[in-house]
C-alpha cells in the first residue's frame, strides 16, 4: 500500500509440472487467493470499494491461456487451473498484465540477484521506491 510492503512470500510449489509454462500457471493460480483476500480485506478496513487487483504476469503463455484459452494444457488438474483462473478474469475480480522479466519486482523472491538488479529488488522490498 503506498510504498509499504503488504505481503512477498516464496515457496515451492504443491504440485510437479513438466514445462516453464504449467509451472507459471500453478504459482499464479496459488496465489490468486491471497490477491482477492487481500482486495476484500482492504475494502472491509477502508469501508470503500477498491480498484481491481492487478496480477503481473512475465509469461504471454500463461496469459494466452488463461484470457483467449489458447494453447495446450496437458493434463485435467491444470485445466480446471487455467479455467478458475478464466473465471477470475471474466468476473473482473482481478486483471492479468504483460511485464517484462528484467521489470518483475517478484523474482528476488525466487532467483538470486546480484548488482543493479538486487538493489533494485531492496529499494522495492523496503518501500524507497515508488512505482
Amino acid at each position: 500500500m503506498g510504498k509499504a510492503l503488504v505481503y512477498a512470500a516464496s515457496r515451492k510449489q504443491k504440485c510437479v509440472t513438466k514445462s516453464p509454462t504449467d509451472s507459471e500457471l500453478v504459482g499464479l493460480t496459488d496465489n490468486i487467493q491471497f490477491v482477492e483476500l487481500f482486495a476484500e480485506f482492504l475494502s472491509f478496513i477502508t469501508n470503500t470499494p477498491v480498484q481491481v487487483p492487478l496480477i503481473y504476469q512475465d509469461c504471454t503463455a500463461v496469459i494466452s491461456l488463461v484470457t483467449e484459452c489458447g494453447g495446450v494444457v496437458r493434463t485435467k488438474h491444470l485445466r480446471v487451473r487455467m479455467e478458475l483462473c478464466k473465471e477470475g478474469l471474466d468476473q473482473q475480480r482481478f486483471e492479468i498484465k504483460y511485464i517484462h522479466t528484467s521489470k518483475m519486482i517478484a523474482d528476488g523472491l525466487s532467483k538470486p540477484l546480484e548488482g543493479k538488479p538486487f538493489l533494485t529488488f531492496a529499494s522495492h522490498l523496503l518501500g524507497i521506491v515508488a512505482e
